[in-house]
């Protein structure tokens, strides 16, 4: 069973994603382990203020291992090792390139499959669907990879855009029409948990 947590924000603004976190594992935190993926903050990785954060909650959570991994210089296998993959957000071009190019879409695919919870937020969230063209269509100039298939990991067939203010709904429905699809809203104290 697929088990999926999307969400806007991380620990810092939504409160309850720690509670829908607990409530996925398949067994107590200090017996489970938990990789960060720092990849999609290109400047920043291991340093961004959000990884940092989630790593001293997820760790006073008491899980037993709490570890950033960077796909772009890793290799992706190291995913195997771990209960829970963190997807944290940032560039969602930069961090599509780089599962594709590493193989560890391929990797999150297989482990998601087998029922490893997988975490994605902001950007880390959205490459979990179908695609991200709605990324491509509010945003073409962070495509600093120059990323041509747009095709997520297709974990869920949920879109969602992060970050949602009533500002760009309008935006949102020429979208939804454009593309023929619904579009899930989060603004950043939601999170929605995906089971298939």
């Amino acid at each position: 069973m697929t088990k999926l947590i999307l969400s806007s924000q991380g620990f810092q603004k939504n409160k309850t994603l720690k509670k829908k976190l607990l409530a996925l594992l398949p067994k107590v935190a200090k017996n489970l382990s938990i990789a960060i993926i720092t990849t999609a903050s290109a400047e920043w990785k291991e340093r961004n203020k959000h990884a940092i954060l989630a790593q001293q909650v997820l760790s006073d959570m008491n899980f037993k291992q709490v570890k950033f991994v960077d796909i772009e210089f890793e290799n992706p296998n190291i995913l195997k090792k771990f209960d829970v993959i963190y997807i944290n957000g940032g560039n969602p071009f930069y961090l599509l390139y780089h599962l594709k190019k590493s193989g560890s879409d391929r990797v999150i695919t297989q482990l998601a499959n087998q029922g490893v919870i997988i975490v994605g937020i902001s950007g880390g969230g959205v490459v979990l669907g179908p695609n991200i063209n709605i990324v491509d269509y509010f945003d073409k100039k962070i495509n600093i990879v120059k990323l041509k298939d747009l095709t997520g990991l297709n974990l869920t067939d949920t879109f969602i855009y992060p970050h949602y203010t009533n500002e760009v709904e309008d935006k949102i429905k020429k979208f939804e029409n454009k593309y023929q699809c619904k579009v899930g809203r989060l603004n950043d104290n939601q999170s929605v948990i995906i089971e298939k």
